[in-house]
């Protein structure tokens, strides 16, 4: 009967000690997806978090640009009806001019893509030569520019993974 039970108490013990390895690899495997899950949920987030960011600064340009647009036609507008003389009226909209130009410069230091920053300064230069300036930049021009910024901040936005347009178009 020894005999019997020995070789039984062997064959629970093989059993067992498979059980047990099975067991363990399974363990092993969960472990490995779980860790394998959590590093591509953080990267995941990561594309996101910098993608939002991106994405608000985007916005925040095209808010600051189309605020400097509208300061600069009313700054252009006061100092061209005035021809040159100072008056109160017109320095409160330089003052307001030069905030919104240094607001969409602010703006323009977190923006990430080369297209919308050269096509930003264009355009600003532009606006400033046509609405204040003696030098003629037609409105036509202006306009272009104008539309060019936008079309440049549209084509970030959209863009498929959130990278700037000269990374994107090197994939």
């Amino acid at each position: 009967m020894t005999g019997v039970l020995g070789a039984t108490g062997a064959s629970i013990s093989s059993t067992s000690s498979a059980t047990l390895a099975a067991a363990v690899g399974a363990a092993v495997i969960s472990l490995l997806v779980a860790i394998g899950t959590q590093v591509a949920l953080s990267v995941r987030e990561g594309h996101a978090r910098r993608y939002a960011r991106r994405r608000a600064a985007l916005i925040d340009a095209q808010d600051a640009a189309l605020a400097l647009r509208g300061r600069v036609r009313e700054y252009g507008q006061l100092s061209r009806a005035n021809a040159g003389q100072v008056s109160s009226e017109s320095g409160a909209a330089e003052r307001r001019y030069d905030d919104a130009r240094a607001l969409l410069d602010v703006t323009l230091s977190r923006v990430e893509d080369s297209a919308v920053l050269a096509t930003a300064r264009h355009w600003r230069s532009a606006a400033e030569i046509s609405f204040i300036s003696s030098l003629e930049v037609s409105t036509a021009q202006e306009n272009d520019a104008w539309n060019a910024v936008n079309a440049a901040i549209g084509s970030a936005l959209r863009s498929k993974d959130g990278a700037p347009a000269e990374r994107s178009a090197r994939r």
